[in-house]
């Protein structure tokens, strides 16, 4: 069985993340820190979070060791997208690029979870679905439907204009982060 590092890190494999938003460059400029000192993003709530380390605005999320020796980190950059059930919701976007690979981003959605011992903080990740946007939001946010299984995204205003039309209700709601995990 594949880790979810894996399959997060192998972007938006048809089988196991349909529907995901993809680009073929980055679009958020430069990042922001979402947190001032240490944390974790939990990717999947049956498996451990995942310790992060910061270079400059890009947090690179580690593999486990149970995700095996050869696995990379992922790099994330983060804005902050809106504010939900009294939280900041954050628009990632997280280098899927292989070595030699063309290169793709993925775009998810984080929260602050809880603050935990030592004063590590842990954040939840989220994948919005791009299978749920209807044609006209397609062409009024500038997203392309790619195949069945995922979105470009052309326009980071204009996609994150539609993660807050879309989705304001959903950020606000345990049940939601917990199947869009």
């Amino acid at each position: 069985m594949l880790s979810i590092f894996r399959v997060f890190a192998a972007g938006c494999a048809a089988v196991l993340l349909a529907g995901c938003f993809l680009s073929d460059k980055p679009l958020i400029g430069e990042g922001v820190h979402i947190h001032d000192g240490p944390l974790t993003f939990c990717l999947d709530a049956s498996e451990p979070c995942h310790q992060t380390t910061l270079q400059e605005d890009v947090y690179l999320i580690l593999p486990n060791p149970e995700d095996g020796a050869d696995e990379k980190p992922i790099a994330v950059r983060f804005r902050p997208l809106m504010k939900a059930g009294g939280e900041t919701i954050w628009l990632g976007e997280a280098d899927l690029s292989g070595e030699g690979d063309q290169e793709a981003w993925g775009y998810v959605v984080a929260r602050k979870l809880k603050d935990i011992d030592l004063g590590v903080r842990e954040y939840e990740v989220a994948v919005p679905d791009c299978s749920q946007a209807s044609s006209s939001q397609l062409i009024r946010y500038g997203l392309e439907k790619e195949g069945s299984y995922s979105c470009r995204v052309t326009d980071i205003d204009a996609f994150a204009e539609y993660l807050r039309t879309r989705h304001a209700e959903d950020f606000a709601s345990d049940a939601w982060w917990a199947e869009a995990r």
